[in-house]
C-alpha cells in the first residue's frame, strides 16, 4: 500500500460566469483547490451545492480527497500504464483546512441568507 500524504496549498472561490453572487443565487459555489500529493503538484476545480456550512465543510474536504486520490494515480501511474496500488491518502492539513474553509463557507451561507456581498470578505485562503 501506497501512503500519500496529501497537502492543501491554496483556495480560491471562483465564479462559473464571472458572478458569484448569481452562482450562489443558483444554488453552488466554485472553487480552484491547489494541492500537492507527495509532491505532484495540480488543480481541482469543485462546485459545492449549497447547504449548511458544516455539511458544505465535509462534503467538500471528502470530495477533494477522493478527486486528489484519482489525480494522483493519473499522473504517477496511468503514465506508465501500471496499476497502482492500494492508496492510503492522509492530508497533513486536514485541520487547518476545516478551520479557514469553514470561515468561507460561512461567509456563502450568510449571503445566501442576506444577500449582502459584503459578507463575501475570503476569496482566496492559503494554508
Amino acid at each position: 500500500m501506497e501512503k500519500v500524504e496529501l497537502k492543501f496549498e491554496k483556495v480560491e472561490r471562483k465564479s462559473s460566469n464571472g458572478d458569484v453572487a448569481k452562482d450562489i443565487k443558483d444554488g453552488y459555489v466554485y472553487f480552484d483547490v491547489s494541492l500537492d500529493a507527495n509532491g505532484k503538484k495540480f488543480v481541482i476545480n469543485k462546485r459545492v451545492r449549497l447547504d449548511k456550512p458544516n455539511r458544505m465543510l465535509n462534503k467538500f474536504v471528502t470530495k477533494i480527497k477522493a478527486l486528489a486520490e484519482e489525480q494522483y494515480k493519473e499522473a504517477k501511474y496511468y503514465v506508465a500504464d501500471k496499476k497502482p496500488p492500494a492508496i492510503d491518502i492522509h492530508c497533513v492539513n486536514e485541520e487547518d483546512v476545516n478551520d479557514k474553509m469553514g470561515i468561507v463557507f460561512e461567509e456563502v451561507a450568510q449571503f445566501s441568507k442576506t444577500g449582502n456581498a459584503a459578507v463575501l470578505a475570503t476569496s482566496s485562503v492559503e494554508f
